[in-house]
């Protein structure tokens, strides 16, 4: 394979895979900040209810039970893991989404020789079929109709 059309393929490896990556990252930036607060609000839920009920009046037993929902409530780890897991399954779900265009950037950014061109020309094909269908709206079913 020449020298240019090996510079063209990988070019085009690189183009779509930062898409694609870039996408994943968004969706799971943005998906981070949901489940974080998703976490966060059921965490608030399930300790506060359960401290709301006493099996005795007893004051003492009061002042433990909310002084220890106040340190729950106060702990710092459970937005990180909501963080976390929201970043996690955010940018699973972009990547499976987009298993063709991951695969033919890797195809075309991996082999070598015809192999390579395969997967640049798929992958230009999938990006032209995007931006035709989502872009000009071409074979996209208006839901108006």
């Amino acid at each position: 394979m020449s020298t240019f059309s090996n510079i063209v393929c990988k070019t085009v490896g690189v183009a779509g895979m930062s898409a694609v990556l870039y996408d994943a990252y968004s969706l799971a930036r943005d998906n981070s900040k949901r489940q974080a607060q998703n976490v966060t609000a059921d965490y608030f839920e399930r300790v506060h209810a359960g401290t709301r009920t006493l099996n005795t009046e007893s004051q003492v037993n009061n002042a433990i039970q909310n002084g220890i929902r106040n340190f729950r409530l106060d702990n710092s780890i459970v937005p990180v893991y909501g963080n976390v897991k929201g970043f996690v399954t955010g940018f699973l779900k972009s990547l499976g989404e987009n298993i063709l265009p991951v695969s033919l950037a890797t195809l075309a950014l991996a082999t070598k020789g015809t192999l390579s061109k395969i997967g640049a020309w798929g992958l230009a094909a999938t990006g032209l079929y995007t931006v035709a269908k989502e872009g000009f709206g071409l074979g996209k079913v208006s839901p108006m109709d």
